[in-house]
């Protein structure tokens, strides 16, 4: 079941209501369990069961670590194998497998070996990094273990956010879930507005740009003009696509209230590929810095190579993170070659450049340019041969017709990028509205409730795509 589903919106409607007359929060929470179990495994079933499997080895593992502090070790390496060695079979078992195949192939020998066709779990990236940053924080000593089951599984399947993040940590969501919580009519307004523009950025943006990306990557051979458009959108599509999840994970949740991480903050507008990072997919890459990034720079100054060698690391398995396919790695390589030609390069730049007029938008071309156009090929393109076909055409190549579709294409992502600049620039230079409209900005807001609505139902299509990053 996905968000943009009509049974999703009842289920939401009906656990709504219900989850506000219970009088307690056991009974709150055990009604999340119950729905998030239904949610889940609304197609799979059996899903359910390896979701609390996991969940489970992981809140025995922190009592145990409460119980025999001596052994935090070996009860870590038993959580992280634990979770990993699932992760690896369902997501990475086939590729690996499959690899092996065509090198023993190219070799000129025969095998009888094949792919056992493993069917992928929906999530499994995102709840897997959430159940390990619990004992991982248990284990750092910032975290006490849980008693109470329930709490802990109302923790680790949370509907809301459990099969695309954002990557909640157990101190943050554990605790409110520990709560109880109280009605406020403020939030449940918030939550449904947010909900909405998640919804809005789903199916009218990224659904109605996603068949011209689709037929561009489809092409046997592209002219470079309707390439590069076609990574433009798809770029457009994957942000619309992963911050609409993000804003409908939240707006459900704060409407339930609880306030879940941030997970973008206008990503389009970094200088740098390092700044990048900290506005795409934040909890992920939060999460990669914390547990990942920091322990292999070691304390102290870390030397030159350690410095690249734990940024590649760590860059090569973001990369890995999103897919089993060589263009995922590529996509980690290439930031990460950026990362380190940024930090090479910053303190050689002179520091009065910095403060020349336009300096700013001048980075933020650049960088999209530079980085984010060809790394949107890499990632939509999964035979990496083609891609490096690709970064050999000019974006001005092809005849009259082609340049008219790439113009259409590129009007198209303008014409619905709109929307996007306009609700960035509300919240950037206005934060203050609703307070400065007074009594006007309740109809005001509740017109652009039926504004989003109506464009859902008008854009809405039978064969609604499943969002993008369902399949990490």
């Amino acid at each position: 079941m996905h968000f943009v589903q009509t049974e999703f919106v009842l289920l939401f409607l009906a656990t709504f209501v219900v989850y506000w007359l219970l009088p307690t929060r056991r009974a709150q929470n055990g009604l999340l369990v119950c729905v998030s179990a239904l949610f889940y495994g609304w197609i799979h079933p059996w899903f359910v069961a390896l979701l609390y499997g996991s969940a489970t080895v992981d809140y025995a593992v922190g009592r145990a670590m409460a119980r025999h502090p001596e052994h935090r070790k070996k009860l870590l390496a038993l959580s992280l194998t634990t979770n990993l060695s699932v992760l690896g079979f369902f997501k990475y078992f086939d590729f690996f497998v499959a690899n092996a195949i065509d090198a023993i192939r190219a070799t000129g020998l025969e095998t009888d070996v094949t792919t056992l066709g493993v069917l992928l779990p929906i999530g499994i990236s995102f709840y897997t990094f959430q159940t390990m940053s619990y004992t991982l924080d248990i284990y750092r000593g910032v975290l006490k273990p849980r008693t109470n089951y329930l709490d802990y599984v109302a923790f680790v399947s949370f509907f809301s956010q459990l099969v695309a993040g954002p990557i909640e940590r157990a101190g943050s969501l554990l605790p409110q879930l520990e709560t109880p919580r109280r009605w406020d009519g403020n939030n449940v307004a918030d939550g449904f507005g947010l909900a909405l523009w998640g919804g809005f950025k789903k199916l009218v943006i990224a659904d109605s740009v996603a068949p011209f990306v689709d037929k561009v990557f489809m092409l046997q051979d592209p002219s470079g003009a309707v390439l590069w458009a076609g990574a433009g959108a798809f770029g457009l599509q994957l942000y619309a696509d992963f911050s609409g999840y993000t804003d409908i994970a939240r707006g459900t949740a704060k409407m339930l209230g609880f306030d879940l991480v941030r997970n973008f903050r206008a990503p389009f507008l970094a200088t740098s590929t390092p700044d990048f990072w900290r506005r795409w997919h934040m909890s992920l890459s939060f999460w990669i810095r914390d547990y990942l990034l920091v322990p292999l720079l070691g304390r102290g100054a870390p030397s030159a190579s350690r410095l690249v060698a734990a940024l590649l690391t760590t860059f090569l398995l973001i990369g890995l993170w999103h897919g089993a396919g060589w263009n995922y790695l590529a996509f980690g390589l290439w930031h990460g070659v950026w990362v380190l030609l940024y930090l090479a390069l910053t303190p050689r730049l002179p520091v009065a450049w910095k403060g020349l007029p336009g300096a700013t938008a001048l980075a933020i071309g650049v960088h999209t340019l530079l980085v984010q156009l060809p790394g949107s090929v890499i990632f939509r393109e999964p035979r990496v041969s083609e891609t490096l076909v690709h970064f050999t055409r000019a974006p001005w190549e092809g005849g009259t017709q082609e340049l008219q579709v790439a113009v259409g294409i590129v009007g198209l992502v303008f014409t619905l990028s709109l929307p996007l600049i306009g609700m960035w620039a509300r919240t950037h230079y206005w934060p203050s509205l609703p307070k400065r409209m007074g009594d006007w900005w309740w109809p005001m807001r509740t017109c652009g409730w039926a504004i989003l609505v109506l464009a859902m139902v008008v854009f809405h299509r039978e064969t609604s795509r499943d969002f993008i990053y369902f399949q990490f």
